[in-house]
């Protein structure tokens, strides 16, 4: 199969999920909503938040697909990519101390009754791992 083909057939696949997750959203709401403004609500209100980025990650995935050739176009015309790039390592090296600092809390914690906090420490740290991924991906691409 032709790789356009194959690009279209993936954005197609992105864009049913996006559809799919775009009803799953209507009912965070009406869950948040139903809560209210108590601690509940406002952790469903956070997954709801996440939800929204994820199906917008969904669309503008589906939407590269289709407009990009996968090929340059990556690093701004105007940008300098050693200041790029170091600004890219201090950014990953945020990521990992809000890691190292959340991992810390959690230990300090550990053993009492404080489940939502230690989830919410938790989320914290799996959201820096993914941002530290992504900055990865990013100093790869400035360095090609």
């Amino acid at each position: 199969m032709e790789s356009n083909q194959q690009r279209e057939l993936l954005a197609a696949k992105l864009e049913r999920h996006a559809d799919e997750e775009e009803k799953i959203l209507g009912e965070y709401r009406v869950l948040s909503e139903k809560l209210g403004d108590n601690d509940l609500g406002n952790l469903v209100s956070h997954i709801l938040t996440e939800e929204e980025l994820h199906h917008l990650l969904l669309r503008t995935m589906s939407k590269w697909l289709r407009e990009s050739t996968g090929q340059g176009g990556a690093l701004p015309p105007t940008g300098d990519r050693t200041e790029l790039l170091r600004l890219t390592q201090t950014l990953q090296r945020h990521e990992e101390d809000t890691i190292d600092a959340c991992s810390r809390l959690q230990t300090q914690l550990a053993g009492q009754s404080e489940d939502l906090l230690l989830t919410l420490l938790d989320a914290m740290v799996l959201d820096s791992e993914k941002h530290r991924r992504l900055l990865v991906v990013v100093e790869k691409m400035l360095q090609a």
